[in-house]
């Protein structure tokens, strides 16, 4: 991973996002064996602890790995909200990578690079609430905060919280007894996160008033619910959503929905739902005692069509005290600013019938933010798509996959969506069917719900900017067809191509750099 000197990045490994540990921590690991290191010790408000000094693509920097802000969410404190971590004595040594959440491995295509690596790299438990912690070398770390310091201002800091479908399976557990399974877990995780930084930010050399919190994917809708949440709302000064929203259809889900997926989560873990209502303490005790695998393999039971993801966040009555299009109405912003944006595919932007939202602003003028919907129609309809190239989708298939994923909507709509995006000319061409369903994927699921989000908040007066990711790259080991894929633009944002020993191109090494740039500069001033 490269690190501008300029910036002080904390990665969160969080329990509500499971899916994958992020390209940084993969490029800490590649990264830590580059050059020597020497230990350091510092003082937070937990506890002293042991980092390293890594050599990183010719940059140094200070390394913190597995920082723990959290007790671990396991036995009695499994869908509960999350604890302190308690000050621990002596050196805590901070050197290796921690846990992954737990979590079922992406094994579709078995052995192939383009899905193997969002897949763990480290040993998988519920324990697994750590921060890692990346500091540029010239930076002066401290062993304590003192008086002294207080007023000093620091470096900003850009926290990562990275996406996978909120797939721990604990936020379905809410709706049944508040104190037992209050909901939301992961969100909690992430709101304690981050009050351990904004308390230890001046330890490492940063400024607790100078926080991003930026995601790709449900780790963008994360960003935008903490932006509104009023349990975490004035904890981070800017946002960046790469590919994600809380509007998004998969984004959340309401108290009926939750209720439903816990039920038969509850009963395939042999738990018993119907004694809810009359002891929810004792199912909740039956549930702490399933083993975690079981609780990560059985919730896909109530996986609610594509890309709906059984452990989405609900509207709790605290965290999300009420729909968060209202909290967005109706939050006193301030000084807030985001930063959107989406990844290209082979999209078209169009007004979208009835329930969809305008995919152009308010002056009538097209939004040029996509994404590919092709990702997620590949492992939704596995038997229709091959991911090495387009495949011929006749009408038939189309109608079905139409009817399957808008199967809630009316008839008039599914044919309104039919007709809006028929070449006409082209009715039977097969690859031009496919190319549509791409579109309407991207369209519904991701670029709508970013417009829609952008105008909501640039109507509140804050500032939104835009950003949109055209870059096929060049090592992409899936096929052409595939176009420019969600979480495409993460290894840039990291740094990859900037290693030496992996054959990006020249323009694809000045692309990394020119957004690692821009993403540390909206950190510092927005």
């Amino acid at each position: 991973m490269n690190c501008p000197s300029s910036l002080l990045l904390l990665l969160l490994g969080l329990s509500l996002h499971s899916a994958c540990i992020t390209r940084a921590n993969v490029a800490g690991q590649h990264g830590s064996q580059d050059g020597g290191h020497e230990s350091l010790v510092v003082e937070t408000t937990s506890g002293l602890m042991r980092g390293l000094s890594r050599t990183v693509l010719d940059r140094e920097v200070h390394v913190f790995y597995g920082v723990p802000f959290a007790k671990p969410p396991v036995g009695p404190l499994r869908f509960r909200k999350p604890l302190p971590i308690e000050p621990w004595h002596g050196i805590l040594n901070a050197t290796t990578l921690p846990n992954s959440c737990y979590q079922e491995r992406y094994e579709y295509f078995p052995g192939f690079e383009g899905e193997e690596m969002w897949n763990p790299n480290t040993n998988i438990s519920e324990d697994c609430l750590y921060l890692n912690i990346w500091v540029p070398q010239k930076l002066r770390l401290r062993h304590k905060e003192s008086p002294d310091n207080v007023g000093n201002n620091g470096m900003a800091i850009l926290v990562w919280v990275y996406g996978g479908g909120f797939m721990s399976g604990t936020a379905t557990l809410d709706v049944y007894d508040r104190k037992e399974a209050p909901g939301n877990m992961g969100l909690w995780d992430q709101a304690l996160a981050l009050k351990w930084l904004r308390e230890n930010a001046r330890v490492f050399g940063g400024d607790p008033d100078l926080i991003t919190i930026f995601g790709e994917s449900a780790g963008g809708s994360s960003v935008s619910l903490h932006l509104i949440s009023p349990v975490t709302q004035g904890l981070v000064r800017r946002g960046i959503l790469q590919s994600g929203t809380l509007n998004a259809p998969w984004s959340y889900m309401t108290g009926e929905k939750a209720n439903e997926m816990a039920r038969v989560l509850v009963d395939d873990c042999g738990c018993n739902s119907t004694m809810l209502q009359e002891n929810p303490a004792r199912v909740m005790a039956c549930m702490r005692s399933v083993d975690a695998k079981t609780l990560s393999v059985q919730q896909w039971n109530s996986y609610w069509g594509i890309l709906g993801f059984p452990s989405a966040p609900t509207i709790d009555g605290v965290f999300l005290p009420k729909d968060p299009l209202d909290l967005v109405r109706e939050a006193d912003f301030k000084n807030t600013e985001i930063l959107i944006g989406n990844n290209e595919n082979e999209e078209r932007h169009f007004f979208l019938p009835h329930s969809f939202i305008s995919c152009k602003n308010a002056s009538n003028k097209p939004n040029f933010i996509k994404i590919g919907g092709t990702y997620f129609i590949l492992y939704d309809f596995i038997d229709f798509f091959e991911k090495d190239q387009a495949s011929f989708l006749d009408r038939d298939k189309f109608f079905n996959i139409i009817n399957t994923i808008f199967k809630n909507m009316s008839q008039i709509e599914r044919e309104a969506i039919i007709f809006q995006y028929t070449d006409w000319d082209q009715v039977n061409d097969g690859y031009q069917n496919q190319r549509a369903i791409a579109d309407i994927v991207g369209d519904y699921f991701f670029i709508c719900p970013s417009t829609h989000f952008a105008q909501l908040f640039a109507d509140r007066g804050m500032k939104v900017y835009y950003y949109f990711f055209t870059q096929r790259t060049s090592t992409n080991v899936w096929g052409k067809w595939m176009g420019v894929m969600h979480g495409d633009e993460v290894e840039y944002v990291f740094g990859h191509p900037l290693n030496k020993s992996l054959e990006y191109t020249d323009n694809e090494r000045d692309l990394s750099l020119r957004m690692i740039h821009y993403f540390s500069r909206f950190a510092y001033t927005g």
